[in-house]
């Protein structure tokens, strides 16, 4: 009696204590390996089922590292919702491309799959309003996930990503995915007009991008948009040597969307966040808005997935 006390109490305690740090950690094995996340349920969290938001860190960073860099936490308390923050094994994603510095034999689709079930079974999750973004390695990811489990996910808002070369062709979504693309024009690691991923003595090694420009044509392909879209010029705020401008194609198939937001002069940086290394190496973080908002107004935009 006495040790069952004890386990209750501490399972109390531990409960207790996550619901007022604001974060969870947690883990479970996959293909015999440990995988982490970091949930943040907002602080509104009750018995509504909320929208979802993955957000993936790049490569060579982690959960933890991403999540204190683009706050989405105080992004998912102003508009209550919940987000995750997956961390991968020895710090990259395997997202479809093929390098020399890939992990291409993990399966963290399957990861992915079996963690929104996991907090669907635990948590109010509105399972008709998942959401994926990221940086970079997590970009590319969010792709390959559409591509993967499009059924599961209502949208993807990649950051300095784009389709990777060798899986252009049969880049075929079974069913649509709204996509919100922000790419610089400057980005020395995952060039605007395509190429190999990288630079310097890493170049090639992380598999090659198809241009920013040609990855929105098979999008709007694979949504049946309309040709017609609109553009629009952003608003330049900051002196920070970038300006942005967005095109949408609204007249999709089931209620989907493709945007693009151009930054011309942006580098391999998150729009709002802080210059996280020197531009010789990332180029400059586009200070004319902040890209977790942007990403929420798209999400919140679209209807429920069917």
């Amino acid at each position: 009696m006495k040790i069952k006390l004890f386990f209750f109490l501490s399972f109390v305690f531990t409960v207790f204590n996550t619901a007022f740090s604001g974060d969870i950690y947690g883990k479970f094995t996959v293909d015999g390996i440990e995988r982490e996340y970091i949930l943040h349920l907002p602080k509104n969290y009750g018995s509504e089922p909320l929208p979802l938001v993955m957000v993936f860190h790049g490569g060579g960073g982690t959960a933890e590292q991403i999540k204190d860099h683009v706050k989405f936490n105080k992004t998912a308390d102003k508009n209550n919702f919940i987000v995750v923050y997956p961390n991968s094994v020895d710090k990259n994603w395997s997202d479809g491309r093929i390098g020399d510095k890939l992990p291409m034999e993990r399966d963290d689709v399957k990861f992915i799959s079996m963690l929104l079930d996991t907090l669907s079974l635990n948590y109010k999750i509105n399972t008709k309003r998942i959401f994926s973004t990221g940086i970079s390695n997590g970009a590319f990811f969010s792709i390959y996930l559409a591509l993967k489990m499009p059924e599961r996910l209502l949208a993807i808002a990649p950051v300095c990503g784009s389709i990777p070369e060798n899986l252009k062709d049969n880049f075929k979504l079974s069913s649509p995915v709204s996509l919100l693309l922000i790419n610089g024009t400057k980005d020395p690691l995952v060039k605007y007009d395509g190429g190999a991923v990288g630079f310097g003595d890493d170049e090639g090694k992380r598999g090659s991008s198809i241009s920013t420009d040609w990855a929105v044509k098979i999008w709007t392909e694979n949504n049946s948009c309309q040709l017609s879209s609109k553009i629009e010029t952003m608003d330049d705020t900051e002196d920070d040597g970038c300006s942005a401008e967005k095109t949408t194609y609204y007249k999709c198939s089931s209620g989907t969307k493709v945007v693009l937001i151009k930054i011309k002069g942006g580098g391999h940086t998150w729009p709002g966040a802080s210059q996280y290394l020197p531009k010789i190496l990332v180029g400059t973080v586009c200070k004319d808005f902040n890209a977790n908002d942007v990403i929420w107004e798209f999400f919140s935009s679209l209807p429920d997935k069917n």
